[in-house]
């Protein structure tokens, strides 16, 4: 779609790339096999053979993605082509690639730590976003404009109550994106039933090593059908993304002929309409509201992908691979927007005086 830069970052393109999920899951294979080694379950020639190998960088995806259509899901083949590669290299090794482990381990860890990178990159987002619009407070709390209830002028008050009000939430949404960091990304361990019975008596161990060497928090046992952080994850994003589309529809309000009371910032070729040359529409805050509307229902897939049968899922755990990716690119062109839109916001103090004028 052409429009499809609008809903995305480059740099969200390439944490969700093929290539990128790869490398994560190799990456989990690889601290996998350190963490047995470590704890004497796998020879340590063994485990530097499995790292190595898949720390190669000739690895494609092509072949992966034909033979997940088979296999039910990309680990199987990401396991195959390891084993072959390793055999290559040494026989007697083949045993211990992806000892004890199952695929959803190997999926659900690399989206985590996808994940990881992505809320880190949030974090600094929003960061600069609650900075931006602090700055916006302070210069106009005292800037007086006209509050409107029910779409009605009422009284007034100072565009920094208002900004105020949008920093309110966004505060709380970077203190909730701080918490589900420390809580929620966490790896995956626990075998093909989940008890963590295949990795034997040193699974916390191992399980905690893994973890640290992906940079994860740890858990006490796995949660394959257990999916209450992961909705956590995405109804934090959820909240968000409804707090900017909130501060995007109010500037597109303000922005009305009949208002005027701000503008987007200013650029050539911004904001025209291609019949109507004296208009100046608004194009940020159109996108980030357009992208709030889309995350409700991505957050309900995720709320019902959680009723997931016994030990294993079938279905419901794959309906999340899509939606979640999609949910974060969202999230992050919003963030991208939102401070691309305070960074230029233009304040017309004279007309919100004007306004307030004709109200008394």
């Amino acid at each position: 779609m052409l429009a499809d830069s609008i809903f995305t970052t480059p740099q969200m393109e390439l944490l969700f790339s093929d290539a990128t999920e790869l490398r994560f899951m190799l990456s989990f294979e690889s601290a996998l096999a350190q963490a047995q080694a470590a704890v004497g379950v796998i020879p340590l020639e063994a485990a530097l053979i499995i790292a190595d190998v898949c720390g190669q960088t000739d690895w494609t995806t092509e072949w992966i993605k034909e033979q997940t259509l088979l296999a039910g899901n990309p680990a199987i083949p990401v396991v195959n082509r390891l084993k072959e590669r390793v055999g290559h290299k040494s026989q007697p090794t083949l045993q211990y690639v992806h000892q004890g482990a199952t695929s959803q381990d190997v999926i659900d860890t690399a989206l985590m730590c996808q994940l990881k990178q992505a809320f880190e990159q949030f974090d600094e987002d929003i960061n600069q976003l609650n900075n931006l619009l602090s700055g916006l407070a302070r210069a106009h709390r005292q800037t007086p404009m006209m509050a409107r209830t029910l779409l009605q002028q009422a009284l007034p008050i100072t565009f920094g109550d208002k900004v105020t009000g949008w920093l309110d939430g966004l505060q709380r949404s970077e203190q909730s994106l701080s918490r589900v960091m420390a809580e929620c990304l966490v790896v995956q361990l626990g075998g093909p039933v989940g008890n963590g019975a295949s990795l034997g008596q040193h699974v916390s161990a191992i399980r905690a090593q893994v973890a640290a060497t992906l940079n994860l928090g740890t858990t006490t046992q796995a949660w394959h059908t257990q999916r209450d952080r992961l909705v956590d994850i995405a109804a934090t994003l959820g909240i968000l993304n409804g707090l900017l589309g909130k501060m995007a529809q109010d500037i597109i309000l303000l922005m009305q002929t009949e208002v005027g009371e701000v503008w987007e910032g200013a650029a050539a070729g911004k904001g025209g309409s291609s019949s109507m040359p004296h208009k100046r529409n608004p194009v940020t805050a159109t996108f980030m509201v357009a992208i709030a509307h889309q995350t409700p229902a991505l957050v309900a897939t995720l709320l019902s992908a959680m009723i997931q049968p016994h030990e294993r899922a079938a279905g419901a755990w794959h309906s999340e691979w899509p939606v979640m990716r999609k949910l974060v690119k969202l999230t992050a062109a919003n963030l991208y927007h939102a401070n691309d839109l305070i960074q230029n916001l233009e304040v017309d103090t004279v007309q919100m005086q004007q306004n307030l004028n004709r109200a008394n």
